[in-house]
């Protein structure tokens, strides 16, 4: 008895390693972008440096495991909410949200295929491919005033208005519609 209940979650701890793997792998082939958390001290020089508040309406593009998200809303106090195509990250998300009481928001949903809109600040830390499309997107969908905080891949067409220096070789571009 005590051998098959032990089995029994070894097997269910496998299965459960096998959807976190599989669910992240899924979620690369779709967007072809891994999951790359930030740094909590990033996030923080970013709310303090542009002045995020509870004013705001923050969007994180690709939010994975709602890091940032969690981070902007404790910090700033702004409406904070994050798009994710991984299954595992966005349920993760979900649950912190739920057992913390959170106010953030997750949408496991493409954000290209969303509106953008409701926002004035956008946050993303994807990969080149991406940039254009996004910064065409951030153009046509935000207000005058907004702005896009974009980590380490600028935006291919449009001149940043503040650039910063972070460390370990990272670098934050701020544009301004």
């Amino acid at each position: 008895m005590l051998l098959s209940i032990i089995l029994g979650f070894f097997l269910l701890l496998a299965l459960v390693l096998l959807f976190l793997i599989s669910s992240e792998f899924v979620a690369f082939l779709r967007t072809r972008v891994p999951f790359v958390p930030t740094h909590a001290g990033d996030i923080e020089f970013i709310v303090r440096k542009l002045g995020l508040s509870k004013k705001d309406v923050f969007y994180d593009l690709g939010s994975g495991n709602g890091k940032v998200v969690f981070l902007v809303e404790k910090l700033s106090g702004a409406s904070a909410t994050g798009f994710e195509l991984g299954w595992w990250t966005i349920l993760f998300a979900k649950a912190k949200a739920k057992l913390t009481n959170s106010r953030a928001q997750f949408k496991n949903q493409n954000f290209f295929n969303s509106d953008w809109s409701g926002a004035n600040i956008i946050y993303c830390y994807l990969y080149p491919p991406l940039m254009g499309r996004i910064e065409e997107k951030f153009k046509k969908e935000l207000r005058p005033g907004s702005l896009a905080i974009v980590r380490d891949f600028p935006f291919p067409n449009m001149a940043y208005s503040e650039k910063y220096y972070l460390p370990k070789d990272h670098e934050i571009y701020v544009y301004k519609i």
